[in-house]
């Protein structure tokens, strides 16, 4: 019997290596899904103001907040981290009425207005308990962001005449989903 034991135990534990070492190598590390490569003649390096005529408006926080309390009061249960409430906040380039970028081989920075900056390396990265994954696709930016019931992907596109910059954002926070264009033109 101890033999029986013995056996079905040492054999337990090598199946247990086995699929520990299959999982490990399955895994591997994670990579970007985007290029670092910046496409030739793409330099979104410069003053955008929004043309508000062909933008969304952004979210309406007291709405938001209203929408939110309501739900509370009706015994609804709500999550503050999956709220869109805060959209403005962690996505700044759905409120932002002008940006000012700065762009090289390997990284950007977009200055959003109201102390609200960012710089971002191509490639996956980690800013407070955002993942990132910032990039390019053909030749637009694009630059998704995950932290735990919230994801978002923006995606920055320079128009055929060179002076218009075209800013698609969809967000998901919880159940709500959410998307806007905001369009800039190159300032002086």
């Amino acid at each position: 019997m101890w033999a029986t034991a013995n056996h079905l135990s040492s054999k337990s534990y090598k199946l247990c290596v086995v699929c520990t070492a299959l999982c490990l190598i399955g895994c591997g590390t994670a990579t970007s899904s985007l290029s670092s490569i910046v496409p030739y003649g793409v330099d979104l390096t410069g003053v955008w103001v929004l043309d508000e005529s062909r933008s969304d408006e952004p979210p309406d926080n007291s709405k938001a907040l209203q929408r939110l309390k309501a739900a509370e009061i009706e015994g609804k249960r709500s999550d503050s981290f999956g709220s869109i409430l805060y959209a403005a906040q962690d996505f700044p380039v759905i409120a932002a009425k002008r940006l000012s970028i700065d762009q090289d081989e390997s990284s950007i920075g977009i200055s959003y207005g109201d102390g609200q900056h960012r710089d971002l390396i191509w490639g996956l990265q980690t800013r407070a308990e955002w993942n990132v994954d910032a990039g390019w696709e053909q030749r637009r930016l694009v630059v998704k962001s995950v932290v735990s019931h919230t994801q978002g992907t923006e995606r920055y596109q320079i128009e055929p005449d060179g002076n218009t910059l075209v800013v698609n954002v969809a967000i998901r926070a919880g159940p709500d989903r959410r998307s806007f264009l905001r369009t800039y033109t190159r300032g002086q």
